[in-house]
């Protein structure tokens, strides 16, 4: 071999090495930029969720109750049911929002905002006396009642009686087959409609003397998401826009209740 080829040799070794150890620092170069893009966006995230978080205490010092969505620091007349004392917008509206001034998260994402549901009680439309069966020949009893129309139940809470019939505006909700004597008491649900303003409800029974029944007619009760003022949860899925995942791709979460909040 001679000197040329052997000096063009060591020439193209070195372009390889110094093209690799290139490759090599554009790589770390490259995942240094990721990290540090990535870093920033998580700092960004917790700024704004603390922002949010201020805002929603603000709320609740002057209203005394958090609202049901997060978008609500942003609007300018109360929600319902926070009227009293209220001085919003408590935040200035952003740039990066979605339907119903839903904040976005560095990553395109909706912010996850949560509070606990409550148990609503139902509202009571009818609530019968005792319903007896005495000596003499079977009767029936009329109750009228006033209610916005729209689905409900009724119950009916049944002390004996073997013989009865249940009818709602006309139709036949508990057949006569369907009264027992066991258990006791015998408690029988029904969904209904109800009529807007007037219904009727009429009660038959014939059987044992000196037993009876109720029933109540109403709304069935439910878990609703209520202004509270128990806690709330704020929630960014971070890079992979899913719950879990770690790194880069953990959840941000901020808790009201609990120190520190970012958990």
């Amino acid at each position: 071999m001679t000197k040329k080829s052997t000096n063009k040799g060591l020439a193209l070794i070195e372009f390889v090495l110094f093209i690799s150890i290139l490759l090599i620092v554009a790589g770390i170069s490259l995942r240094l930029v990721y990290a540090v893009n990535q870093k920033a966006k998580i700092a960004r995230a917790k700024s704004e969720i603390t922002q949010f978080a201020i805002a929603l205490e603000n709320m609740k010092d002057d209203t005394g109750y958090y609202p049901t969505r997060l978008g609500a620091i942003f609007d300018q007349s109360p929600p319902a049911g926070m009227e009293r004392n209220w001085h919003g917008p408590y935040a200035t509206n952003m740039r990066d929002t979605i339907n119903n001034d839903t904040p976005v998260d560095p990553w395109g994402t909706p912010y996850v905002y949560e509070i606990p549901a409550t148990d609503v009680p139902p509202v009571t439309y009818l609530q019968t006396p005792e319903i007896g069966r005495f000596t003499g020949p079977p009767r029936t009893y009329t109750y009228t009642f006033t209610a916005p129309a729209g689905p409900a139940y009724l119950i009916l809470t049944n002390y004996g009686i073997t013989s009865g019939e249940i009818r709602l505006n006309g139709a036949t909700i508990i057949a006569p087959a369907e009264f027992k004597n066991n258990p006791r008491p015998q408690i029988i649900t029904k969904s209904v409609t109800l009529l807007a303003e007037t219904n009727t409800l009429s009660c038959w029974l014939a059987s044992t003397p000196h037993d009876y029944y109720l029933v109540s007619v109403g709304n069935p009760a439910t878990k609703k998401y209520l202004p509270t003022s128990d806690y709330f949860v704020i929630t960014s899925y971070g890079k992979d826009k899913k719950a879990g995942g770690r790194n880069f791709e953990k959840d941000i979460i901020y808790y009201s209740k609990k120190y520190p909040n970012f958990q």
